[in-house]
């Protein structure tokens, strides 16, 4: 680098600049050798691209077996030149791929649903993250009760949930590609989809995450639709929901 060169934050933010290929200075403070100073800074340039493309394709393996290697690689080099690395860690990297999707007309339009499987891979990165262990649901705690009193029970959902709801069939699809079963799968269905840590992914309707939130707002049971008390014990059995309280024991 050159005598003058910039304080140590100001290099940095050049820098990064560059390899974004966005208007810097930086080139004019790298000595040049055998190559160029632009030279070098491509070279930069295509090991920071590759080591977020690896990044991306660990986040989202489930949009690269859908769109193949070639589309992938094209969709995540477009991520990483609009959505910088705002920090070191690259773990939390990834974060809007379905925004880098919708912004492409041409492959929403080929792939309707890509954008949402993105979304629901976003989820399961997050997921992935998460080791505490799910809180087992006290099934003894549903003997004996009466329409009354469950009425007025309030159900309270694990810690860390995360609730997708989409026009297309994506976490059945996540679940397919993940166990390469994709004979019989329609994608052209509505579909919500509930994330566990684990990552757990659990397909279900509308009325499944409508009944985590009406959880998450503290409501009764007696405040549930039809529709959601009809996937209430699928999801007590999936481990959605960690406790049940009744009003004469609050």
């Amino acid at each position: 680098m050159k005598d003058d060169a910039p304080d140590l934050a100001t290099l940095q933010t050049s820098f990064a600049q560059a390899l974004q290929y966005r208007p810097s200075d930086v080139a004019g403070l790298i000595t040049a050798n055998h190559f160029s100073a632009e030279q070098r800074l491509q070279i930069y340039r295509n090991n920071f691209v590759l080591s977020l493309s690896e990044v991306l394709e660990a986040t989202y393996p489930a949009v690269k077996a859908v769109v193949g290697d070639a589309c992938f690689s094209a969709l995540a080099r477009q991520h990483i030149l609009t959505a910088p690395l705002e920090q070191g860690d690259v773990s939390h990297y990834g974060g809007g791929f379905d925004q880098t999707i919708c912004a492409q007309p041409s492959l929403t339009d080929a792939v309707p649903y890509l954008a949402d499987l993105a979304a629901l891979e976003w989820l399961v990165d997050r997921a992935s993250m998460y080791d505490a262990a799910l809180a087992p649901f006290p099934l003894e705690k549903l003997q004996g009760l009466t329409e009354q009193r469950l009425a007025e029970a309030r159900l309270l959902p694990q810690p860390a949930c995360w609730l997708l709801d989409s026009d297309y069939a994506v976490a059945s699809l996540w679940l397919a590609i993940r166990d390469e079963q994709l004979d019989g799968l329609t994608i052209q269905t509505r579909e919500s989809a509930i994330v566990l840590p684990g990552p757990v992914v659990i397909a279900t309707t509308q009325a499944g995450t409508a009944l985590v939130q009406l959880a998450r707002q503290h409501q009764p049971l007696g405040q549930a639709s039809q529709e959601m008390l009809t996937v209430l014990g699928e999801l007590i059995a999936a481990q959605v929901f960690s406790d049940i309280h009744y009003a004469d024991d609050m």
